[in-house]
């Protein structure tokens, strides 16, 4: 018997085209076979017939795994289409995560603007400062303060540290703006993350020990294993067929088949196969197997002892190929699981960008919020880096202005000198006038004073007037301003004393 029902044609053909040409030569008797002989054949055939369960199991593997094949592949398509359009959304989520983040970058380049324009305009501001409090007030300006003073001390420094502080809370404000848009950044990148993870993680895995199998090579495997192995057992069928013939046709075999027969039935659970039924069917109907001469009845003699030695080899190979097919089903069957873990980790990212898709719209709106709010502090900064440029405007004002008062207190002081000069020389003529005064007065007086009554001119024994030239402060401005009027008797901004005469 050869490994197929296609063989083991092939040997009975060749068996038969033999005998009968050595029939025709030589015309031999028929092959003498024991009974005994016979039946162990048939015995063993018998056994053979349990086989039919590894074909049965194997026909169940192959039509399980055309279920499963058929499953995996719808599976696959689903998942191959839900991934697609996953695919398309997580590349929306990349080209909005690119606007965000050149959003931010942009916010990260303005405030690196805006924190030098701050430290342009506070470092000149300080130097400002610094310059006033190097520059130091002239003695001339303060002449009774024991500590001498800079023109910082006259500045009220409060303002400026003021300003100071509003600025390190407006630099503090855009980065907390920075930090809330960062986080929405932050969790977007997140979930593109997470979702690109899951998209990788739905791609199928190869099985380690199978990897050169695909399904459909494994498929086929199993079918073709599931084919030979019925036809294996169509002709373990046969060979059982021919032996009850043979045991039929020979005297005294049926008889001693079914003796044995019961007493292997007895000693070992049933197979279901009952060699007393099928003889008793072949009596019943004539078999295609029936002999028609005795050449034929030699030849299938022939056949069943050939066969007979090759019937272990065929239930070995019967059970050797439903062994393989377990081992193939197994690794069709870890395709599936692949599949099925593919299609439960699509589904789970499908969950997933829904999820997603309830937070987008507050990711679009954080954009628009960051550049809002970003715009208002922003003007908000300039507004006080505005106020501190006038501040620093105002104090290089003051800075110049006291040069300018030096200017201007060396001008009144040379006035003053001037002024002092004038009325120096004017007070030397006056002293001079006086002083002939009070010579003609004293001549009077010696050549008609003595004939002159005392009473006749009150102011002819008064003394003469003295004048002096004094600064009128602005104090003394009212009373400075009655000099010179008609009823005054005075036409100058002097303050007359009369002073009575060295006579």
């Amino acid at each position: 018997m050869a490994a197929s029902p296609a063989a083991s044609s092939r040997r009975s053909a060749a068996s038969s085209s033999a005998s009968l040409k050595h029939s025709d030569d030589h015309q031999p008797k028929s092959p003498t076979i024991s009974a005994d002989t016979l039946v162990n054949h048939l015995l063993v055939a018998k056994r053979s017939l349990s086989s039919m369960n590894h074909v049965l199991r194997a026909n169940e593997l192959a039509t399980s795994a055309r279920h499963s094949h058929e499953e995996m592949l719808l599976l696959a398509a689903q998942t191959a289409f839900v991934r697609n359009y996953l695919r398309d959304q997580n590349a929306i989520l990349v080209r909005i995560r690119r606007s965000l983040q050149a959003t931010y970058e942009w916010g990260k380049r303005d405030f690196k603007k805006l924190i030098k324009a701050m430290d342009e305009v506070d470092g000149a501001l300080t130097g400002t400062m610094d310059m006033l409090r190097d520059t130091h007030v002239q003695t001339l300006l303060q002449p009774n303060d024991g500590e001498r003073k800079n023109l910082l001390d006259f500045v009220d420094e409060s303002s400026v540290h003021g300003m100071r502080e509003v600025m390190k809370k407006s630099i503090q404000d855009l980065q907390n703006i920075q930090q809330s848009f960062d986080g929405d950044l932050l969790r977007l990148e997140t979930d593109i993350r997470n979702l690109g993870q899951r998209i990788n993680e739905s791609y199928p895995q190869k099985p380690g020990d199978d990897v050169h199998l695909t399904p459909m090579v494994l498929l086929q495997s199993l079918d073709d294993h599931s084919s030979t192995m019925a036809q294996l057992l169509a002709s373990l069928t046969k060979h059982f067929d021919m032996c009850v013939t043979a045991i039929r046709t020979t005297e005294g075999a049926a008889a001693l088949a079914r003796r044995k027969a019961a007493e292997v039935t007895q000693s070992q659970s049933s197979d279901g196969v009952s060699i007393s039924g099928v003889i008793a069917e072949q009596e019943s109907h004539m078999s295609d197997l029936e002999p028609k001469t005795a050449e034929d009845r030699a030849e299938m003699l022939k056949v069943v002892v050939q066969d007979a030695d090759e019937v272990e080899d065929v239930v070995r190979e019967i059970q050797e190929r439903l062994a393989a097919m377990e081992q193939e089903y197994t690794s069709l069957q870890e395709h599936v699981d692949h599949s099925k873990e593919s299609y439960f980790g699509i589904i789970s990212a499908f969950a997933l960008i829904g999820q997603i898709g309830d937070r987008i719209d507050d990711y679009v709106a954080a954009e628009e919020d960051f550049r809002l709010r970003w715009e208002l502090e922003k003007e908000a900064v300039f507004g006080k880096v505005r106020e501190m440029n006038e501040m620093r405007d105002f104090y290089e004002g003051y800075a110049s202005a006291y040069g300018s008062l030096v200017l201007e207190v060396e001008r009144r002081r040379a006035v003053d000198e001037r002024v002092q000069g004038i009325w120096r020389k004017a007070q030397d003529s006056v002293d001079k006038i006086l002083e002939a005064d009070r010579v003609s007065r004293e001549a009077f007086r010696q050549d008609v004073g003595e004939y002159l009554p005392a009473d006749l001119w009150a102011g002819m024994q008064g003394p003469a007037q003295k004048w002096t030239v004094v600064r009128i402060n602005d104090d003394d401005s009212v009373a400075a301003s009655m000099v010179g009027r008609p009823d005054s008797g005075q036409g100058s901004r002097m303050a007359s004393t009369p002073r009575p005469s060295a006579d």
